[in-house]
């Protein structure tokens, strides 16, 4: 997924209402974030992530509530190398949202920031 790939699919989302133009913003500065951690020009399978985080922020924002992911599946996250840099992405979110999010939107967002840092971890 590259950025332009990225913003069709958020314009779209938001021109249906789906995401508010914070969401867009934030999801947009975590995607450069994650592209410069990596130091890559193109995201592999990230688009569940970038699909995910806008739609959790306006969920979050609208004050909608949802239920984590497993315990278990988020054992095994937590057992990733790549879980440090995940949950540092997940502070750089929050503090691009400006607010505190839902222990269980952060758990999502680190299990999908883990995935995709695993899948592009060497990639070049």
């Amino acid at each position: 997924m590259e950025l332009q790939e990225l913003e069709n699919r958020l314009n779209i989302l938001l021109e249906q209402e789906v995401i508010d133009e914070h969401a867009y913003a934030v999801t947009i500065d975590a995607y450069k974030e994650v592209i410069n951690l990596l130091n890559i020009e193109r995201l592999e399978q990230g688009e569940m992530l970038f699909t995910h985080l806008p739609m959790a922020l306006t969920r979050i924002g609208n004050g909608e509530e949802v239920e984590g992911p497993d315990s278990g599946m988020m054992q095994e996250v937590k057992n990733s190398s790549n879980y440090p840099k995940a949950k540092s992405l997940l502070g750089f979110v929050e503090r691009n949202w400006v607010k505190s999010l839902p222990q269980e939107e952060k758990d999502f967002l680190k299990l999908h920031f883990t995935n995709v840092l695993n899948i592009n971890e060497g990639v070049k």
